[in-house]
């Protein structure tokens, strides 16, 4: 009996698996139109408010069902505060500030999306590099963000994580302590980049204060990268018509 409730089971989480990678590929183009993020929308007089966690779409769904724990356990605090670039001679893709970090982008409706990390320019096979002495936490194919790591950096006051996604390659492995510049990998087109080519290859960068996908807690990379990049007119709403500026540390 206990044999066939197992199979009951494992058989309807593959089935709600099959779910919604059909409903990934049906849906292919507009997925691929989606943001990563909630959507953020400006109200008269109000701060930009996030959608309600009830309001799930087909992205949500992927998020929750590739979400895993991190074991907090790995890896050894480390003293050094420095920090590195993910790739070398740093560029974000197309010098354009939507790829920044923030409410940068826009729906098909013109309301405002945010991009929740840096998408550096990387043809594919791009060498790309840990920014700081850490621990990888995860190895994962996502349908979003394809063949992607994580890294968790503990210091002596808080813990980083550096988010790593679309690779075409991955040289590490679950566990393996990395210092600043250890190779990760190789930059691709995996995942929801699969179509992108030339001047929009790219590495989508993030750094997170949580690690889980779902949980949805990043912030400026801007923190954690030697060279910093800024948009030259912040106040501009349409940030895919303004260039970028950079400074490094």
């Amino acid at each position: 009996m206990k044999k066939v409730l197992s199979f009951i089971w494992l058989t309807a989480l593959f089935t709600v698996a099959l779910d919604i990678y059909a409903q990934s590929g049906e849906n292919l183009k507009k997925l691929r139109g989606m943001s990563l993020d909630r959507i953020y929308e400006k109200t008269a007089g109000l701060e930009p408010r996030q959608e309600e966690d009830n309001d799930l779409n087909v992205n949500d769904s992927l998020f929750r069902l590739f979400d895993v724990d991190i074991n907090l356990a790995l890896g050894k605090i480390s003293f050094d505060m420095t920090w590195g670039d993910p790739v070398k001679n740093p560029r974000i893709r197309r010098d354009r500030a939507s790829n920044l970090f923030g409410p940068v982008r826009h729906n098909a409706d013109g309301s405002i999306r945010w991009h929740r990390g840096f998408d550096y320019y990387a043809p594919e096979g791009t060498a790309v590099y840990s920014v700081g002495n850490g621990v990888v936490s995860l190895i994962q194919n996502h349908p979003d963000f394809g063949k992607c790591v994580l890294v968790t950096h503990k210091r002596p006051s808080r813990t980083y994580y550096s988010f790593y996604a679309h690779l075409s390659s991955i040289v590490v492995e679950y566990g393996e302590e990395v210092k600043k510049g250890t190779q990760l990998g190789e930059s691709g087109t995996t995942g929801n980049a699969y179509n992108l080519s030339g001047e929009d290859e790219h590495l989508h960068f993030e750094y997170r204060t949580s690690p889980r996908h779902g949980d949805r807690k990043q912030a400026d990379p801007n923190a954690i990268v030697k060279t910093r990049f800024y948009s030259v007119d912040p106040e501009n709403e349409w940030q895919s018509n303004v260039g970028v500026r950079k400074k490094k540390l």
